[in-house]
């Protein structure tokens, strides 16, 4: 005769036990709460650097908007590129800018919004011989750490090519004549000029080799449902003209 009487299995299924054996009845966990986005960038003038006055840069406004539109917290991160590009690479909810989408990187990162298409060149100090292309592949060319645009050179057959933190240390580099150019994007590396107290005319392109567009970029982990937020809030942006002005703001030839 089955003594367990129904108000005793009530009392059990209420307290979420087993009528059975008395533990606890298995229940599926709460999915775990999705991460936000969280910007990361590098100094890489005019796209996004700490200068005198802060933060700023036209990534670096869009950014800050964008997550104003979203009710998010308005930060970005500055690191060393190479370290930026590796955390968004390998984490699972960071954003970067600016990065440059290019083959190899097409399914290590998820692309959000377009910033700017640039061509590469190599620059050097003005009131020296020009030097052509085949000339500089054995010379000493400076590239910013990180950047894939390094490829670039190698593809070509550079067999001297030196890696740096930032656009200040390799403009400090070709002064020093430790370098005989800089291979860069001329918005980054004039913006760089400028910013860190150099004259333009003291530095001539030699030549030019490739191009790429430079993107807003995310860790490839993250949801799709959250790109999406960040990719319409930029969309909101650039209906209302806030693009538009940034642009003539920070992207002067």
């Amino acid at each position: 005769m089955n003594r367990f009487r129904l108000p005793q299995r009530l009392a059990l299924v209420i307290l979420g036990l087993s009528p059975i054996t008395g533990a606890a009845e298995a229940r599926d966990p709460s999915p775990a709460p999705v991460r936000p986005l969280a910007w990361v960038a590098g100094d890489l003038p005019p796209f996004a650097w700490v200068g005198p006055k802060g933060p700023q840069g036209y990534a670096h406004e869009l950014a800050i908007r964008m997550a104003e539109k979203l009710g998010r917290p308005a930060d970005v991160s500055y690191y060393p590129w190479a370290r930026a590009v590796k955390m968004t690479r390998e984490g699972q909810h960071y954003g970067i800018f600016p990065l440059a989408r290019t083959p190899d990187r097409e399914t290590q990162f998820r692309w959000l919004v377009p910033l700017m298409t640039v061509r590469y060149s190599l620059v050097g100090l003005s009131g020296r011989p020009a030097q052509t292309l085949e000339q500089l592949r054995t010379q000493r060319v400076g590239v910013l750490r990180g950047s894939p645009i390094i490829n670039n050179l190698r593809a070509e057959g550079f067999t001297e090519v030196i890696e740096a933190r930032d656009y200040k240390d390799l403009l400090r580099l070709l002064h020093m004549d430790a370098i005989s150019a800089i291979y860069a994007g001329a918005p980054m590396l004039n913006a760089a000029i400028d910013e860190y107290g150099y004259q333009r005319q003291r530095f001539q392109v030699h030549a030019s080799l490739g191009e790429a567009t430079l993107y807003m970029g995310a860790s490839p982990a993250l949801s799709e449902a959250e790109a999406q937020r960040w990719i319409q809030a930029y969309q909101q942006l650039q209906a209302e003209g806030s693009v538009a002005k940034l642009q003539q703001q920070y992207l002067r030839p």
